[in-house]
């Protein structure tokens, strides 16, 4: 189960500050570039689903989020090998491309907690915690670091949600 939590934030760098001084560790920084599609006969907003491709190199399936205070979802990876081959045969059965979404995102490690700083150009800037694990135990550990964090006013929204809103 992936535990997550999201808030929107004016200053990246303050709460970059905060993570190192809790000890987290850098990993690195990436540009994400998804493609999100539409099921053929299925309403993935009604049922709170997504399916995407990242980087031309991971199929990812997220499932409906479990509470209401986070954006806690099961989510199905797989690596494929050609990423523009997979989007193929997903409109050959049916999908259809409907939004692209990128990103620069910093990510941080905190035990098994990763903390991610996101830009998405038509959105602004995000901090994003999140455990994979056992629902309960993930949560705790995510709620704890973004209190550390005062991280308030959580975003359930995925940034689709947001673009397709925009």
């Amino acid at each position: 189960m992936e535990v997550e939590i999201k808030a929107r934030i004016k200053e990246p760098q303050k709460i970059e500050a905060r993570l190192l001084k809790m000890g987290a560790e850098y990993v690195d920084t990436v540009e994400e570039k998804d493609v999100y599609f539409a099921h053929p006969s299925r309403d993935f907003a009604r049922t709170d689903e997504a399916l995407r491709i990242r980087d031309n190199k991971v199929l990812t399936y997220k499932g409906p989020k479990v509470d209401k205070d986070t954006k806690s979802r099961e989510e199905i990876e797989v690596q494929v090998s050609d990423g523009h081959s997979m989007s193929e045969i997903l409109e050959k059965l049916g999908f259809r491309p409907v939004m692209k979404a990128y990103k620069v995102r910093k990510n941080y490690r905190l035990d098994d907690v990763t903390i991610s700083l996101d830009y998405l150009p038509e959105l602004g800037n995000f901090v994003e915690v999140e455990c994979i694990g056992e629902y309960q135990d993930s949560r705790d550990k995510v709620m704890r670091v973004a209190s550390q964090l005062g991280l308030k006013n959580f975003i359930r929204e995925s940034y689709l949600e947001m673009l397709m809103k925009k």
